[in-house]
């Protein structure tokens, strides 16, 4: 079956081939800075939330 399809769709394309791996290796790319800046964001959570410490007060908007 699948060397029926294979057939069918007339083999693969160089350009296409290229196209596709240069858009996996984009997307891999913007995965990871989105990982570094999920965990900035974190740690820079963290932080703020250890100087408010035990604080309970909720601040309300001037």
């Amino acid at each position: 079956m699948a060397k029926a399809l294979h057939g069918y769709l007339g083999g693969t394309d160089p350009r296409v081939t290229a196209r596709l791996a240069r858009e996996n290796q984009l997307l891999r790319q913007r995965i990871a800075d989105l990982e570094a800046v999920t965990l900035r964001l974190q740690m820079e959570n963290d932080t703020l939330g250890a100087l408010v410490g035990t604080n309970d007060e909720v601040l309300e908007p001037a």
